[in-house]
């Protein structure tokens, strides 16, 4: 008898050994939907929520089921999240990195029990993702340091980078300084200084640019931010030096504060990033994904390891000057959100 028993729990050891990397589906889990996990980084920016808005809308109408979690700028929990969404049955995993690097592990998780992984904007290094999709963040900075030297084509630059955790920052300070690199060089401009904000935190940004201003006042002629919010800070710290019109700003995103910004005359320009076409790419993927096809990207970009296949989305420069032919004309702002102030 006692043999018996030990014969059944062997062969149970043994058939749960073999079905480890099976995928778990929930017992209520409609066979007939893609069931896909959105792991998001953060929700902190304005754009971020967009993001999960028309991502949410747009699955809906193709008959996704989705969940959607937010690390909020935890790597811990994202991982913890994303452990919970592999349980729950996903069919596929898409990836909005707190950091480029600690999320592999999620990657790899995911891809343990056979799930397919969209890295979401933002590329995780090292973990050979099935696909990146992305804005086009090298043409961010190229963007970026053209409007400003437009307003600014000579004299001393700051830059406010986002945080090294995020690989987006390396490749917007390499298109800002494929820019900037002749006039450097011409010795039109010169690079004051640059930092890392860490968490993209308009804080940081307002700290560094109010100790900047202390330590070269008059000198500095532009502000090279990595996003709106970065800039947002930067502005604060020029308004209350007095120097907001002598120093040209840049941004990234077109949040709306930016906008009113623009349309103020205190941010020089932002970048627009349409959210609509990254999220139909996105869905296209999943879809494609979901029924164990490849997806057919524009090439592939190295993620420090691996050679990942990418989908990268244009974008475009928004200021004072072309607000209606961009973000108003898409319907990313409303004209009277934008220019309430004036009214």
């Amino acid at each position: 008898m006692k043999k018996g028993i030990l014969l059944l729990l062997l062969a149970s050891i043994v058939l749960s050994g073999s079905c480890a990397k099976q995928k778990p589906k929930p017992a209520d889990h409609p066979k007939n939907r893609i069931f896909v996990g959105f792991s998001m980084g953060t929700l902190m920016e304005d754009r971020w929520i967009r993001d999960r808005d028309i991502f949410l809308s747009m699955a809906k109408q193709n008959g996704m089921e989705v969940i959607v979690n937010n690390a909020n700028r935890d790597s811990d929990l994202q991982y913890r999240q994303v452990m919970e969404m592999i349980h729950q049955g996903i069919d596929v995993l898409i990836l909005a990195p707190n950091d480029c690097n600690s999320e592999v592990k999620c990657v790899r998780a995911a891809k343990d029990k056979g799930i397919p992984v969209i890295s979401y904007d933002r590329l995780v290094r090292n973990a050979d993702a099935d696909l990146y999709v992305s804005f086009d963040h090298f043409k961010v900075g190229k963007v970026m340091a053209q409007e400003l030297l437009k307003k600014a084509p000579d004299g001393g630059y700051l830059i406010v980078n986002g945080p090294e955790s995020d690989d987006n920052t390396r490749r917007i300070q390499d298109g800002a300084m494929s820019v900037l690199k002749r006039p450097m060089e011409s010795g039109r401009i010169r690079i004051l200084e640059k930092t890392w904000a860490e968490g993209w935190t308009r804080e940081n940004a307002y700290r560094f640019t109010s100790e900047q201003i202390r330590k070269n006042g008059r000198d500095i002629r532009a502000i090279l931010c990595g996003n709106d919010s970065l800039a947002w800070g930067a502005i604060d710290a020029l308004a209350e030096a007095q120097m907001i019109e002598q120093v040209a700003v840049s941004g990234q995103d077109a949040d709306l504060v930016a906008c009113q910004r623009i349309a103020n005359g205190e941010q020089t320009m932002t970048t627009y990033k349409p959210i609509q076409k990254l999220v139909e790419k996105t869905v296209e993927s999943c879809l494609r994904l979901a029924a164990g096809q490849k997806v057919p990207g524009q090439g592939t970009m190295s993620d420090g390891t691996y050679e990942i296949p990418y989908v990268l989305i244009d974008v475009l420069p928004v200021t004072k000057e072309n607000m209606k032919e961009t973000v108003i004309r898409d319907g990313f702002h409303l004209y009277e959100d934008i220019y309430q102030a004036k009214e």
